[in-house]
C-alpha cells in the first residue's frame, strides 16, 4: 500500500506539471530569479571584502633587525614568530633583498649610492584573520621588542584600523541587504506559488470530493514544489556561473571568489531552493484546503 501511494505521489506530481505547464514554468522563473539575486549577493559581498583586503599591506607589520643581529639571534627569533599564535606567514628579508625592493621602487641602487648596505634584514609577519586585531597584535609588538635583536617594529595601526573598520562596515550593511533581499524573496516566491496553486482549485476540489485525505493531496505538490525549486535553484547557478565568465572574458576582472569555487554554497542555493518551493507549496495548498469542503 505504501508503494501505491508513494507511486500514486509521483505520477500525480509529474502529471500536475503537464497540466500547468505556464504557471509552473513561471513559478521555476521566479524562483531564479529570486536566488540569482541572492546568489549574486553572496559573492558581491565576498568579493567586495575580498578587494578590500587586497588595500591592506601583503603583511601586518615588519620587524627590523639590529645590524649587529647574530645569525643565532635571527633564527631564534624565526622559531619565536613562527611558532606564536595566529601568525599564519613569516617572511625574512635580508640586507640583499631589502636593497633590491628599494631599487625596484625607487629605480635607484642604494649600493651605487652608499659604501656600504645600511638597510637592515627583517621579518614580515601577517595574522590569521581570528587574531588580526589592534590589541592582539600591539602584545604582539610588545613581546617582539623585548627579544635580542630587534631594533624596530613598524605598525601602521592608523590605517590597519581604518581598513578593518571599513571591512567590518562592510559586512554589517551587507549582511542586513542580505537579509532584506532574502525576507522579500521568500515573500515573492510565495505569492507566485499561491497563483500556481489557485490554477490547480478544480483539481483540488475533485480529489477532496472523490475522498482523498490531506496527505494525498498535499503531498503531489509538495514535490511539484521540490522540482521547481531544484529546476529555479539549477537555472540561478548556471546564470551566475555564465556572469562570471562574462565579467571574466568581456570586462577582463577575475574575480577573487567564484561560485565553482564554493560548491557549498551552490549546494545551500539549491537545498534553499527545494526547501522555498516546497514548503511554500504546501502552505498555499493547506490554505486552500479551508475552502474545499
Amino acid at each position: 500500500q505504501r508503494s501505491m501511494k508513494l507511486s500514486y505521489i509521483i505520477r500525480e506530481g509529474i502529471i500536475g506539471i503537464k497540466r500547468s505547464r505556464m504557471p509552473f514554468m513561471n513559478s521555476v522563473f521566479s524562483v531564479t530569479i529570486a536566488l540569482l539575486v541572492v546568489g549574486l549577493g553572496v559573492l558581491a559581498v565576498d568579493n567586495s571584502l575580498q578587494f578590500i583586503g587586497e588595500f591592506q599591506a601583503d603583511y601586518d607589520l615588519e620587524i627590523f633587525l639590529e645590524n649587529e643581529a647574530t645569525s643565532f639571534e635571527k633564527h631564534e627569533l624565526a622559531a619565536i614568530i613562527k611558532d606564536y599564535p595566529g601568525i599564519i606567514r613569516m617572511d625574512y628579508l635580508s640586507k640583499e633583498d631589502a636593497a633590491a625592493l628599494y631599487n625596484a621602487e625607487f629605480g635607484e641602487d642604494v649600493l651605487s649610492l652608499l659604501d656600504d648596505n645600511p638597510l637592515p634584514s627583517s621579518f614580515r609577519v601577517t595574522f590569521e584573520e581570528d587574531h588580526r586585531t589592534a590589541e592582539y597584535i600591539l602584545a604582539f609588538i610588545q613581546n617582539m621588542n623585548e627579544l635580542d635583536g630587534v631594533d624596530e617594529v613598524i605598525f601602521k595601526k592608523d590605517l590597519f584600523n581604518r581598513m578593518q573598520g571599513i571591512m567590518q562596515l562592510v559586512y554589517t550593511i551587507a549582511t542586513i541587504t542580505l537579509f532584506l533581499i532574502i525576507l522579500a524573496t521568500v515573500f515573492l516566491t510565495a505569492n507566485n506559488l499561491r497563483l500556481m496553486i489557485l490554477a490547480r482549485y478544480e483539481f483540488i476540489e475533485t480529489v477532496r470530493l472523490l475522498g482523498a485525505s490531506d496527505f494525498m493531496v498535499k503531498a503531489p505538490f509538495f514535490l511539484e514544489g521540490g522540482i521547481l525549486g531544484f529546476f529555479g535553484a539549477s537555472l540561478s547557478v548556471l546564470l551566475i556561473v555564465a556572469a562570471e565568465y562574462a565579467i571574466k572574458y568581456y570586462v577582463h576582472i577575475d574575480l577573487p571568489v567564484k561560485l565553482l569555487d564554493h560548491p557549498e554554497v551552490i549546494l545551500g542555493l539549491i537545498l534553499f531552493g527545494v526547501s522555498l518551493s516546497s514548503l511554500g507549496v504546501l502552505k498555499a495548498v493547506r490554505k486552500m484546503l479551508r475552502f474545499v469542503t
